[in-house]
């Protein structure tokens, strides 16, 4: 027999839920009404509604992909419910997703993607996760790299020694604060927070939770979020970890550089590179790193981290699987790394 159709509701309709998917140089599906919307999102979810509390961008998004949406309250009201779908996507600003998602859980909703970061401190994340286990609720936080077939790929020849040793990491989050929006305001949370996320995250898949060793920040005026936030970690194994997320660039960089004892391979918005230890043609006696492609890296045409996510959700709701990336608790734990950066710093 045939899987039925998920029926889903988006909230929160702006930036990741519909609008870069006009992105000409993104590749797509980019956002969630991308997926939802796309051939495979077509055979697999019905779109029951979307939710936004700005009439215009309600009907914006109507109007676009042709579906119902709902306007809501700025504050909603006592006894409100959403429709008791398989599966809610809470795509709004960051302050508001615990809240968002307690109501999806009260509404009966099973299964909840959430946006990152998932709360605005470890403290929200666990009242989530305690609801979510007492009411029998499955939580996604869209950290979308883990599901991204490059990075995917990393990991399983990191973890089969293909690539030796892992000795360390360098991770770089660049941003641009020329333009500042809610990464930059002091009731948003600064770039660590909502850019730097993504990093500790592959951290944490990576190698697990590290130990801080060490941490600063750079604050232009007392009292606003930070522009710059750097960090060392080191793991049981003895993995340095060095975190820097920086704003006032004039560029967006997000960069992972991984070095074992052979091997040198950079993860990157801008592409991967990998590079293996072979005799050096400069120094008689040594070894210099020379690029490669590895055997079996994908091809970017099959590489998508949002398909990846939702692949999962469907075959976890569908029963064909209980595995799940990205849970409530490895949030937790993300948040828990991110304030012992500001905690040290202090």
């Amino acid at each position: 027999m045939k899987p039925r159709k998920i029926n889903v509701i988006l909230i929160g309709l702006g930036r990741i839920a519909s609008k870069l998917e006009k992105d000409p140089y993104r590749k797509k599906p980019c956002t969630h009404m991308g997926v939802i919307s796309s051939h495979w999102g077509k055979k697999n979810f019905n779109f029951v509604s979307g939710y936004d509390t700005k009439s215009d961008v309600c009907d914006e998004f109507a109007n676009t992909w042709k579906v119902k949406t709902n306007q809501l309250p700025t504050e909603l009201p006592s006894g409100f419910e959403f429709p008791k779908v398989d599966l809610a996507i809470v795509a709004t600003p960051s302050p508001t997703h615990p809240f968002l998602a307690k109501q999806c859980m009260e509404s009966g909703i099973k299964h909840i993607l959430i946006e990152k970061p998932v709360a605005m401190d470890a403290k929200q994340a666990k009242s989530l996760e305690k609801m979510a286990k007492a009411k029998g609720c499955k939580l996604w936080i869209n950290h979308e790299r883990r599901y991204h077939p490059s990075y995917l790929f990393v990991k399983k020849e990191l973890e089969k020694g293909s690539f030796g040793d892992l000795k360390s990491i360098r991770a770089s989050v660049f941003t641009s604060a020329k333009n500042p929006g809610i990464a930059f305001s002091k009731f948003g949370g600064g770039p660590l927070l909502h850019d730097g996320t993504h990093a500790v995250d592959l951290i944490h898949w990576l190698v697990g939770k590290p130990k801080l060793i060490h941490s600063s920040l750079e604050r232009p005026k007392k009292g606003i979020v930070e522009t710059r936030a750097f960090a060392n970690f080191r793991t049981q194994n003895q993995v340095e970890i060095s975190l820097d997320v920086s704003g006032g660039r004039d560029y967006f960089q997000f960069e992972l550089d991984l070095h074992t004892d052979s091997h040198r391979i950079i993860c990157s918005n801008d592409g991967f590179q990998f590079f293996q230890a072979m005799p050096s043609r400069l120094y008689k006696g040594f070894h210099s790193l020379k690029s490669f492609v590895p055997k079996g890296f994908p091809k970017p045409e099959v590489s998508n981290a949002f398909l990846g996510i939702y692949s999962e959700i469907v075959s976890v709701i569908q029963g064909e699987s209980e595995h799940m990336e990205g849970t409530i608790g490895d949030n937790v734990q993300i948040l828990e790394s991110i304030e012992s950066i500001y905690r040290f710093s202090k």
